[in-house]
């Protein structure tokens, strides 16, 4: 029997969420609202908003208000790296809370927060090392056929 993939954590969910809707924003040119974006993703505009707040105080959205408002992006796709995304959306240290909320707080805790230690940062350095390689843009060409 092939294993299936495990979805993942919440923090790497948002993550993908937020890359399908920056994909939207990049694809689309112009503004485009959260309620536009939860619908073509089939998700809540509140929990888009929430979740692509970190990219507005990253600048890597622009919001706009009023009639026509809503997201645009802070730079061209070419110019943003998956890496800076990830890092924008907190998922690192999302993995951490979750590592010291799972980790035991007697003597084997403290040894195993100790042991793992080492491996948790030297899988944050792969993963950023792989997304450093892409760029938004990298994803829009992706989607286009």
């Amino acid at each position: 029997m092939a294993k299936t993939r495990n979805s993942g954590a919440p923090q790497y969910k948002s993550f993908g969420l937020v890359l399908q809707a920056l994909v939207i924003i990049a694809k689309k040119g112009s503004t485009c609202s959260s309620c536009e974006i939860a619908e073509l993703l089939s998700s809540e505009a509140t929990f888009l908003r929430r979740i692509m707040a970190n990219l507005t105080r990253e600048r890597i959205l622009v919001t706009r208000e009023g009639r026509d408002g809503g997201y645009l992006l802070g730079r061209a796709p070419e110019d943003l790296t998956l890496a800076e995304i990830y890092q924008a959306m907190e998922a690192g240290e999302a993995r951490n809370q979750a590592d010291s909320d799972t980790v035991c707080a007697n003597v084997f805790g403290a040894q195993m927060k100790a042991a793992c230690g080492d491996l948790l940062e030297e899988m944050d350095r792969s993963v950023l090392g792989v997304l450093e390689r892409y760029t938004l843009a990298d994803l829009v060409r992706k989607t286009e056929g």
